[in-house]
């Protein structure tokens, strides 16, 4: 069977370049129909066998003598992009068999029509069993349903993104149901091939009022991000029953715009569809919430504050499983600008600043006192980086680290992230500041065991904090450790030794065999530490004059220690407790900074190690001889 004179015309003028590889990839791999099986099949594309019509497509159920059903995908338009567009479909779509895309059986030709043929899936679209809006009460899919559909397409997603196709028209119109309710994704002809991950800028705005993502519209950001977006709105209608059509027919608000205001508002209960269950049944409560605020971060701009598909279907499993914190997207409260404006005097409590903004103190209405870091410049870069914190912190729960509260409303034109204030200062300012040093002994070794506390469970964690160092170690009016700034953090995953990167942090403080060699690991973080040690014993900065040279204080401890003058580097004004056990403490503490700052890494003690020694060495049952 070949193609009809006028189709193959249209092909050869459409695609003059590459018509033999689609001609290869069609006629070799895919069935060709006969178009009057087709009408027979369809009862001569009879109306009533209309399963729908989209623009310049019609689809029509059929059914082939040997009682396979089919959707035929009709496409009339005497023209090249539709063609275009049919082979696409049919191109992309050969390679890419799997359980949650609609499966195509083949194609046919007639004079100007061309015919896609898919299979059939009885339950239609979720778009015809969500009720549409708000005054419809019908509701024919129960919350269970509604959340594997969610995973379904999901999974769906995350496979197409894996293959670097973008399918650009995720709405719930096409997403199919089969019998048993298990979804598929379907009508590629608008997708595109990516380079997975990457985005390209695009004039093209391909997709539907309501799902398409505003970075698409207003800046012509492609990417798989996009389909994020338009996934995160299938969200929002799965668990408020309300199609965004609905919305955008009675020009009102999207209903992207809608949830997050009920989530910026914490107002979610007046989203969420009552007749799903969830105000009698608390396990559906805490679903339908993780899944509202997960489409939360679907929406969120830019698209680098959005997950990827793969964290999307990682946090719905987990949902389904009744982990509702979601992990690895973390929800927290959204500050407007005004609110933090307010909270700051307008900005004027300045704190400090540091490499990618400033911090100001602040004070909610509800009380709590907060330090505001507000990023410098919005550039790509800062957004980057502001993203980072976000996913990093937001993992982040230990009595030992600074809390995250939240961040600003993607509506405020300044991106900023609002942590705990602690009052007390930093480690730095109580060792080094002009008043001198107000730290006795104990205190010092119980900051060092709470911030060892603190990198074993980044470490645990999989995380590399990247900047130890003095000014990073606040304290509370308890003199409680908090570690604080994840900006340079990064994730070291649990089957690699360390992560190639441009060195980054305070020279002093720094690694010196990973700024020559540009590799990262936990072993960076004991170094700095060391470093913290030698201060905590020295009461000295990390980086010294000596003459006219400028050494580090590691440097200038090791020299120390190698020529036994321990004296010569313990800060004096700690005699006043001085005794036999106190200077068995301290030198015990010592040695353990010196093996901390070994060189190669591989010398060094873990974090667990080293909090090990220092909780024996406060206790009086680790003596000096025992650290090895």
């Amino acid at each position: 069977m070949r193609l009809g004179e006028m189709g193959l015309d249209l092909w050869m003028c459409c695609f003059t370049s590459t018509s033999d590889t689609f001609r290869k990839q069609t006629e070799w791999k895919w069935q060709i129909f006969p178009y009057h099986k087709l009408k027979i099949a369809t009862n001569y594309f009879h109306q009533a066998r209309i399963l729908d019509k989209k623009g310049s497509a019609t689809v029509y159920y059929g059914k082939l003598k040997n009682g396979r059903e089919i959707a035929v995908q009709s496409f009339k338009e005497d023209k090249c992009n539709i063609l275009k567009q049919f082979i696409e479909e049919t191109v992309i779509l050969n390679f890419m068999p799997y359980k949650n895309l609609v499966t195509i059986y083949g194609y046919s030709t007639h004079q100007k029509e061309f015919l896609l043929v898919h299979e059939y899936l009885s339950n239609g679209t979720l778009a015809t069993h969500i009720k549409g809006q708000p005054s419809d009460s019908r509701t024919t899919l129960t919350w269970p349903n509604r959340l594997d559909i969610a995973i379904d397409i999901a999974s769906a997603l995350n496979y197409l993104h894996y293959k670097g196709i973008v399918h650009r028209n995720v709405k719930s119109n096409n997403i199919f149901l089969d019998i048993n309710f298990c979804a598929k994704l379907g009508n590629f002809h608008l997708s595109k091939k990516l380079v997975v991950e990457a985005t390209d800028v695009t004039r093209d705005l391909i997709g539907t009022s309501g799902y398409i993502d505003p970075e698409l519209v207003s800046k012509g950001l492609l990417s798989v991000k996009n389909d994020v977006y338009s996934f995160g709105v299938v969200l929002c209608e799965l668990v408020s029953s309300m199609l965004a059509e609905y919305y955008v027919h009675n020009e009102e608000e999207s209903l992207a715009t809608f949830l997050m205001t009920k989530v910026e508002n914490q107002a979610l209960v007046e989203l969420l569809d009552p007749n799903l269950g969830f105000q009698s049944d608390v396990k559906i409560d805490k679903m339908m919430t993780a899944t509202a605020e997960l489409a939360f971060w679907c929406l969120q701009c830019p698209q680098e504050l959005r997950p990827n598909m793969e964290q999307v279907l990682e946090s719905l499993n987990g949902i389904k499983q009744g982990r509702y914190e979601l992990s690895p997207i973390k929800a927290f409260k959204i500050f407007h600008h005004a609110e933090l404006e307010e909270a700051t005097n307008h900005f004027d409590t300045f704190l400090g600043k540091g490499g990618f903004g400033s911090v100001y103190y602040g004070k909610l209405k509800d009380g709590r006192e907060v330090g505001i870091k507000r990023f410098h410049e919005e550039t790509n870069r800062t957004i980057k980086q502001f993203m980072k914190e976000i996913e990093i912190a937001s993992h982040l729960r230990h009595q030992n680290l600074v809390l995250l509260y939240g961040c600003s409303s993607r509506h405020s034109d300044k991106h900023m992230l609002v942590y705990e204030y602690i009052s007390n200062g930093t480690l730095s300012q109580h060792l080094h500041g002009s008043s001198g040093s107000t730290l006795s002994w104990p205190s010092r070794l119980n900051i060092a065991i709470e911030t060892a506390k603190a990198l074993v469970y980044l470490h645990d964690s999989g995380i590399i904090h990247r900047d130890i160092k003095g000014s990073n170690i606040l304290l509370d009016e308890n003199l409680t450790v908090k570690v604080a700034d994840f900006g340079l953090s990064r994730f070291l995953p649990d089957y690699v030794t360390h992560v190639s990167t441009l060195p980054v942090g305070t020279r002093a403080y720094i690694d010196p065999d990973y700024f020559e060699t540009g590799r990262v690991s936990d072993k960076s973080d004991v170094y700095s530490f060391g470093v913290i040690l030698f201060e905590l014993i020295s009461s000295k900065p990390a980086s010294l004059m000596q003459g006219t040279e400028n050494v580090t204080l590691a440097q200038f401890a090791m020299h120390k220690i190698l020529n036994k003058n321990l004296q010569g580097l313990v800060d004096q004004s700690l005699a006043i407790c001085f005794n036999e056990n106190v200077v068995e403490m301290i030198t015990a503490v010592t040695e353990l900074a010196f093996q901390c700052v070994q060189c190669p890494k591989e010398l060094r003690p873990t974090m667990k190690q080293v909090l090990q020694t220092l909780q024996g060495i406060s206790k009086g049952t680790w003596g000096f001889n025992q650290i090895t």
